[in-house]
């Protein structure tokens, strides 16, 4: 039924669905947070959570990708 190959193809798939969906919805939140009064601390916070989120998902897909 399954290989090893596509099953983790398609776990890589749904792993960067997830991440992509998060990256969205976090940038909705800082769109929203930039439209309203905010403080220095809160836009910083918003891109610190961005940034660690592009980070995690980019090197976690490449590590999960590399242990095939």
């Amino acid at each position: 039924m399954w290989d090893g190959d596509s099953m983790k193809n398609d776990i890589l798939k749904a792993f960067f669905i997830l991440w992509g969906l998060i990256l969205f919805i976090e940038l909705l939140w800082f769109g929203l947070l930039t439209n309203r009064a905010h403080s220095t601390s809160e836009v910083i916070f918003a891109v610190t959570v961005i940034a660690v989120t592009s980070v995690f998902g980019s090197v976690g897909m490449c590590l999960f990708k590399s242990s095939r």
